[in-house]
Order: structure tokens, then sequence, then C-alpha cells
């Protein structure tokens, strides 16, 4: 059975009164109250029709999106297609930019919450205690671009690993066996599937991984060039690059250049994102991850209210799309 308010007033110690002021933040509840009471919600597991009440309070027609940083190829594609899907629907959005800080984030939570918005995006929220924030007051919620197994909460994403196991079987089907990994942060879960993707294509090629033909950029250009300088060092410099994102496989690239080297005539190098690959010179060969898609099926989870309509876990297929940055292995 589900929770009832009853129930999160009971586990509080308060009125349903009290609990409905905390659902719809409609104030005069002191702090240590809605904590008490936000806490309580969490616990059940209790889930309040925002939508309906939204017809109640009259809420302006707004849904807010949260984002690392409207800086990079990614986030103006997920912002674009969140708000020309949210008009569809009589919705205008608020965008936020959290810019990597979870104090940021939570600014914004509040901010958006004070402005009654009827539901909020986040892509690749910084912390998940700012998501469960916006669960407790009744608000529905979607994730794009960050796996949540261990929670409620709905989320869509690409599939990270398969497309980089693509990436890299690509490089072996070419006669690659030396094929380094430039990787995100280590604390970044798309990072990490899309390193697993590159192990399992290693793996199922019978190739020993090498720890020297690993370096860890953060996403941006100057690192991939770093890492690819890194790479070009090693006694036994690698013939073939993943890189995790398609900013630091341009920043790769033109590491590889300024050490007088050719591509795909020395080293192949593959991306992932497909935002501005097709820019590159020559142009990158990368994963498309369905961005637009993402961010269009993340705005009707939450405009629906977050319901069950949808599954909690929405996976959406890559493709990899070859380009010219790679070729043939080159002979010894």
């Amino acid at each position: 059975m589900q929770p009832t308010i009853k129930d999160v007033a009971r586990q509080a110690g308060v009125s349903t009164a009290t609990v409905s002021r905390v659902l719809n933040d409609s104030g005069g509840v002191c702090a240590s109250t809605r904590i008490r009471v936000e806490h309580a919600i969490a616990d059940l597991g209790y889930h309040y029709n925002a939508m309906a009440g939204s017809l109640k309070k009259q809420q302006s027609g707004l849904l807010g999106h949260i984002i690392p940083s409207i800086v990079g190829p990614v986030a103006p594609i997920l912002a674009r297609a969140a708000e020309e899907e949210a008009q569809k629907s009589g919705f205008n959005v608020i965008l936020c930019n959290s810019f990597e800080s979870a104090e940021k984030e939570k600014a914004s939570v509040n901010i958006l919450l004070e402005r009654r918005v009827a539901g909020i995006l986040f892509s690749a929220p910084v912390s998940l205690e700012n998501v469960r924030i916006v669960r407790t007051r009744g608000v529905p919620v979607a994730i794009i671009e960050r796996r949540v197994e261990s929670a409620d909460f709905q989320y869509v994403e690409s599939d990270n690993m398969k497309g980089a196991y693509d990436a890299v079987t690509l490089l072996v089907k070419l006669g690659h066996r030396r094929i380094a990994l430039i990787l995100g942060p280590q604390d970044s879960i798309i990072s990490n599937l899309r390193q697993e993707g590159y192990n399992l294509a290693l793996a199922d090629a019978g190739i020993r991984p090498c720890s020297d033909l690993s370096a860890e950029g953060n996403y941006s250009r100057l690192s991939g060039y770093n890492a690819m300088k890194q790479l070009l060092a090693i006694k036994d410099r690698p013939t073939g690059v993943f890189a995790a994102n398609d900013t630091m496989a341009i920043g790769a690239m033109q590491a590889v250049r300024h050490a007088g080297l050719n591509i795909p005539d020395d080293i192949s190098i593959v991306g992932f994102d497909d935002a501005y690959a097709e820019l590159a010179i020559p142009q990158l060969t990368t994963v498309h991850q369905p961005l637009h898609e993402a961010a269009v099926l993340a705005t009707k989870i939450v405009i629906a209210g977050a319901d069950g309509s949808y599954p909690l876990q929405n996976v959406l297929p890559c493709t990899l799309m070859e380009r010219e940055s790679t070729g043939p292995a080159p002979k010894a």
C-alpha cells in the first residue's frame, strides 16, 4: 500500500496541514520542521501528485532545466531540445547553470521551487541529494545522462558502454592492437561506463589492457591535448586512440599534428558525442549519442508528472559514425 500524507504526518510528528504546506512550499514552516517532514517523505517513499497540485496552485507553466554549464557542445543541444518539446505542451523553460557545483545546483533548485515550476530536468546532476530535494517537494523530476540504479529517479541516457565498445571494436577491426584510452574524470559515471566499454572490447578481441595506454582528461580540449602528448611520449606509442568525448578527441588530434604525425596514417582517433565532429579536420570518427532524443524523452517524463507512464531506466542506442580520422593500423 502506498504511504499517505497521514503516514508522513504521523512519522514526522506534525499535522497533515504542515505536511501539505511543505509539499506546496507555501511557507509558515520552520526549517527544522521542514527537514523532519522531508526526511519522513523520503523514508516512506511518499509520492505527491504534483501535477494535480499544480492545477490547484495555478502554477506559472514553467519547467526548470539545470545543466552543468552552457559552454561546450552537448549542453546547448539538450537545452534546445528540452525547450522545444516543453513549448509543444505550453510550458516555458528556465535554464540554470550549476557550473559543476553542488551548492550552485542547490541554489538553482531553490530558485526554481520558489517559482513553482511544474517539473525540473537535471542534465548530469552534480548531487543526487539536490534531486531528492525536488522529489520531496512533490515536483516531477527526470535526469539526463546520469545513471541512477540505486534510486527510483527516472533517467534517460545514451548507451555509453555499448557505444564505447563499438568505437574500440572498429579500431580492432582496422588492425590496431595498441589502442589507448583518454578517459574523463574518475568520478564521472558516464566516463566510467565508456571505460567499461573500452575494456570489454579489448577483452573480446583478446588484447590485454596496458596501464601506460590510459590517460585521464576532464572533457576539455586542452586535457585531450595533454593526454595525447603523454601517450606519444611512451616508447611503444599507440596506433589507435579512443577518447571519451569529442572535445578531448579534437585536442588529441591537435597534439598528433603538432608532433608531426598524420591522422589516420600514423594514428587513428575516435571520439564520443557527435556534436561538432564533422567540423574537425580530418572529420572525426565518433559515436553519435541521441542527445536530442534524450532531452525530448526526459521532458515528456516531467510533463507527464513522472506518473509511471515511462520506465525508470531509459537507455537509448548510440550509432558509430565512421569518418576520416580512422584507418588501417600502420604496418610495423
